[in-house]
């Protein structure tokens, strides 16, 4: 009896189990609820300036540089302008010139300058350091440019580990990702720099603080580095939106995983468009593709595939006007750096929503058949509970009965006279 109890309830907790992965039950705006800044990582709605810009910010501090040597923060705007413009000797350049500034002992518990000033150099060191690595073909014979940078990263995040939102902690792992780099197995998804598993969809193995954590610092390292173009940044950003796990605080399952299915759309983008891993052994194109592991969401490409194309265009379309405002300005001589009324006559226009619903309406109708069809097996297995429970009962009766039908002939037949006598 208890063996077909227990598989009545297995059978009853069926249809509830696989319903919890489709992750339907929030929204795509509620989703992005405490998030905005990841929505527009994901779509490419976040400033990026033009060439022209860093041009003219470098001249300026160049200038100041050479009247104030002692203005270590100009030392910074040089070499990131640099940085910006693909110059990675002149950027590695300022910082050494910045680091002959700074006095000596340069960390002084008592002088909280110096000590912003000294994470900052060893911060945007590192990061020159690994941008002109990879910008000059990521050769692996060179992978000692890439320890260096290692160093300076992890001497910057002992003097301050939480700035830029924790970015410069995974940076650091994308760095002993490179140096260590995990081996790619056809048939299999492809690693990520996070080493988390795509199958624990609801992150138990991950505390809701380290995955929001991982969103907030992999998001920096594409609004403030140069993982725009990362598919291996958008690919472990897929993972980390998955374990997010926030939601449950609101009462929702798994992580958020409409904004995982834009990062995963993100990384196809940036591989259609010819960007690759970083893993030397990972395939390109259709191949590569193949081994992103797309976010468990059903009938997500009827919803956010259309979706997706239209804030990538609507975001394209706002950094072209934001960039032509800019260039007429820069062109005119004048720099939001030197001049407070470089923005005046520009409209920002409000970002856009995301998709009000979580499914298409066929998923809609597709649910309600899964819930008749849930409702049907459970009132089905309470009939046959209910009908088992009473065809047992009845079966022991009769049995009962008969046995002791049984009993009484067979007394009766040896004692006679019994009956007669008491």
């Amino acid at each position: 009896m208890k063996r077909t109890l227990s598989a009545i309830a297995l059978l009853l907790g069926l249809p509830l189990s696989a319903a919890a992965c489709l992750w339907d039950r929030d929204t795509p705006a509620e989703e992005a609820e405490g998030l905005p800044e990841v929505v527009a990582v994901l779509t490419g709605r976040f400033a990026r300036n033009p060439p022209l810009f860093y041009e003219m910010r470098l001249a300026s501090v160049s200038a100041r540089i050479r009247e104030h040597p002692e203005d270590l923060g100009a030392y910074d705007d040089a070499g990131v302008a640099c940085d910006r413009l693909g110059l990675g000797d002149e950027a590695i350049a300022w910082m050494e010139k910045k680091r002959a500034q700074m006095p000596i002992p340069p960390l002084d518990p008592e002088a909280p300058t110096i000590k912003e000033h000294l994470y900052r150099y060893h911060a945007n060191l590192g990061t020159f350091l690994v941008h002109r690595w990879i910008r000059l073909g990521a050769d692996r014979s060179k992978i000692d440019e890439v320890k260096a940078a290692r160093e300076e990263i992890a001497r910057a995040l002992a003097i301050n580990p939480d700035a830029h939102f924790g970015r410069e902690k995974y940076q650091l792992r994308a760095l002993d990702w490179i140096l260590a780099p995990p081996k790619v197995q056809p048939g299999f998804d492809l690693p990520n720099l996070l080493g988390w598993s795509f199958d624990d969809y609801y992150g138990q193995a991950t505390s809701p603080k380290e995955a929001r954590d991982a969103v907030l610092g992999l998001s920096g390292l594409i609004v403030l580095g140069n993982a725009w173009e990362s598919v291996d940044i958008f690919h472990a950003l897929n993972v980390a939106l998955q374990r997010d796990s926030t939601g449950f605080e609101r009462g929702r399952e798994g992580g958020r995983n409409t904004l995982a299915y834009l990062a995963w759309l993100r990384c196809r983008e940036l591989i259609d468009a010819g960007k690759g891993s970083m893993l030397a052994d990972a395939p390109k194109g259709e191949a590569l593709k193949a081994m992103l592991r797309r976010p468990d969401f059903v009938k997500a490409e009827e919803l956010l595939d259309p979706a997706f194309v239209e804030l990538r265009a609507e975001a394209e379309a706002w950094q072209a006007t934001r960039t032509s405002f800019m260039l007429r300005r820069l062109k005119q001589g004048r720099h939001p750096d030197t001049d407070s009324h470089f923005w005046n006559g520009y409209t920002e226009s409000p970002p856009p929503k995301l998709p009000p619903t979580s499914v298409p309406l066929a998923f809609g109708s597709w649910q309600k058949r899964q819930a008749l069809f849930a409702l049907s097996a459970i009132a089905g297995g309470l009939v046959l509970l209910i009908g088992a429970t009473i065809g047992i009962a009845v079966w022991a009766n009769r049995r009962d009965g008969r046995g002791a039908r049984h009993r009484r002939s067979e007394a009766a037949a040896e004692f006679p006279f019994t009956s007669c006598e008491a």
